[in-house]
Parts: C-alpha cells; structure tokens; sequence
C-alpha cells in the first residue's frame, strides 16, 4: 500500500493562494504577517493535517545557524536613572548589556540605548519615539530603586531585568538570588565556616523582593547542628559604626555581604587589624562583573542578558504585546566562584571524652 505523501508548505501556498514566504511566516507567527491571513492559513494546515517535516526543519535551522540572521528590528535598553549614563555605574549593569547585545545581533536585532529618565518626556511622546526607531521590544534593565515606567506597553514586547520595576508588571529575567544565596551558605558550611553572618544594606535586599534574606535563613536552617546562628544585619544606615557593632556583638568568621558593599566591609576589616581571609572571610551571592578576588556566586552577567534577548525575541515572534495578565520569572542558578576572600577551615577538634570510673 503506498504511503501518502507529506503535505508541503508549497501545498499549503496553493491551496490558500498565497506566496510559500507567507504560508512560512504565518505559521511561525510573525507578525509581519496580519493576524487575519495567520489565522486563515493555520486553519487551513490543521483542515489538510499538515505537519513540518522534521528533518527539513533540523536542516532549515542548521543553514540559518551558520549565516548572520537577517535585520529584523531594535529592541531598547530602557534605563531610567537620574541621567543618560549612571546606568553603567551599576555593578553587574554593563555585564548584562553586553550579553544583550550580542545575543540580539546573533537574532538580527540590534539592541539601543533608551532614557526614560527626562522629565518631559510623557509616555505617549515616548512610545512614538520609539516606534519611529524600528523597535519592537523592550528591556527595562534594573533601576536605581523600585518604581514604574509610564509608556504605552500595548505597543511592544517587553521584559523587566530584576524586582526593580514595580510597574507595570512584566514578564521577567534574572539571577536566582535566593538560590545562589543558598548555594553561598552551604559552600561555606562546607568549607568549615561555623559562624556564618549577613550583613549588607537592607535596601539591597528590598530591591531583590527580599530573595537574598529567604535564601539566607533557608541555608542557616540546613546548616550543620553544631553551626551558631548569627543574627543578620540588614541596616539602612550601612556605616562603620553600624558595621562595627554588629561584628563585635557576634564575632562571625565568615561575612556574606553585597557586591556594592564588599570592598567597604573588605576595608573596615583591614582598618581594624583583620586580615581577610585569615582571620575573617567574605563572601558575596552575586560577585561584581569582571571581578576574580571576592570569592562567591557568579551569576554569568551575559548569559542573564541574553536571557533576556531570547525571552523578548520570543514574544515579538508570538505577536505578544503589552502587560501580562499573568507574569512569570526566568531566573538562572550560579556558579561558584573561588576568588581570595575565604579560606578553608579546620575543623573544630572533638571534644574530650570522659573515662569511665
């Protein structure tokens, strides 16, 4: 009995009588494409059972991989600091700017700069503008403090880097600061570290929606039996006498702190005749970008930019626009990062037994 022969694309172009790119541009949803023809043709696929071949699919995929995808529009880095360029100031800012970057020109975007920041710039004169630049998709990178960006969001496809944005809510992309914070705590439990304390600025962890604290409590809880429970300092007032009484009320042999603050806890230790890591180790759940000294958890800055590319990518594909009724988060595990700032412990001698009489 003879086997049937798979319907083409081709096919499908004639029986809609349209060109075979359109038939190919409907059915992965571009939105090139008006949504009516879409429709029409996928109704018309599933009435004749069409299925891709998977074979030309996997050849199709390999033959754009090894040329450079056409231009297909810009995508804005949206940053909304007091000016144009304190965003690079941002510790792991420049990281995550540059694995954008690069993933977008890989997928034939080309990823630009855009100030949110100008006070008379409403967000309908801001929209046309950036309509009028070619740009499709949006990524808001994090933002010097939680707030919200005015724009007319119906009009692109976007997502937020990080807790900062905290409106609209948009789907977002990030560290898995909660988990790194975990994987932080267990590594220096491993390593014979007994007295464990956070100390970092509490606006540092507010702007993570608290993940750093979550992580931090869950790990002190997995911790050995015999590990002694400091009490975290998260203190607005991150100064060197805040910093100073907390250490002298708990004595911790290892500080788990920020990124932004670590070469200021690195400086009160050695201002106080403490050298780290012999005599204090400091650690961080996210080491600053391009830094191989503070030992901890790399989150891979280019990686989580490209991230967000390939999130915003798909949305402009899926002809997804505006403000999600349902959010979700896309967040990426750590790796350890060695670095200089801790140190391997001995671990505490057993005690003594008694003899029996």
């Amino acid at each position: 009995m003879p086997v049937a022969r798979r319907l083409s694309q081709r096919d499908l172009a004639r029986i809609a009588k349209v060109s075979h790119t359109t038939v190919s541009l409907a059915l992965r949803g571009d939105p090139v494409i008006s949504k009516a023809v879409r429709e029409r043709i996928r109704a018309i696929a599933v009435q004749n059972n069409y299925r891709p071949d998977p074979a030309l699919a996997a050849l199709n995929a390999y033959r754009l991989g090894k040329r450079a995808a056409p231009f297909q529009g810009n995508i804005a880095w949206m940053t909304d600091f007091e000016h144009r360029e304190d965003w690079r100031r941002m510790i792991q800012a420049e990281g995550y700017f540059e694995g954008a970057r690069k993933r977008a020109r890989d997928l034939g975007y080309e990823l630009e700069e855009f100030w949110t920041g100008n006070p008379k710039l409403p967000a309908r004169r801001a929209s046309q503008i950036l309509i009028a630049r070619g740009v499709r998709g949006i990524i808001v990178a994090p933002l010097p403090a939680a707030g919200e960006i005015a724009l007319e969001w119906d009009k692109f496809s976007a997502v937020a880097m990080g807790y900062s944005l905290t409106k609209p809510k948009l789907h977002m992309v990030m560290n898995h600061q909660s988990r790194n914070m975990r994987i932080l705590v267990a590594r220096l439990a491993g390593l014979g570290y007994r007295r464990i304390g956070l100390a970092m600025p509490g606006h540092v962890d507010s702007r993570v929606d608290h993940s750093y604290l979550a992580g931090f409590w869950i790990g002190r809880h997995l911790q050995p039996a015999e590990a002694e429970k400091i009490p975290e300092l998260l203190a607005e007032n991150f100064d060197e006498e805040t910093l100073g009484a907390w250490y002298g009320a708990n004595k911790p042999d290892v500080i788990i702190t920020s990124s932004t603050s670590v070469y200021k806890v690195i400086d009160w230790l050695h201002g106080k005749r403490l050298h780290v890591p012999r005599d204090v180790g400091v650690a961080v759940a996210a080491t600053p970008f391009g830094d191989s000294v503070i030992s901890g958890v790399s989150e891979n800055v280019h990686m989580i930019g490209a991230m967000a590319v390939d999130a915003v990518v798909a949305m402009i594909h899926r002809n997804e626009t505006g403000v999600p009724a349902q959010p979700t988060r896309t967040l990426a595990e750590g790796v350890w990062s060695p670095g200089n700032t801790i140190r391997a412990q001995k671990p505490p001698p057993p005690a003594p037994q008694s003899c029996a009489a």
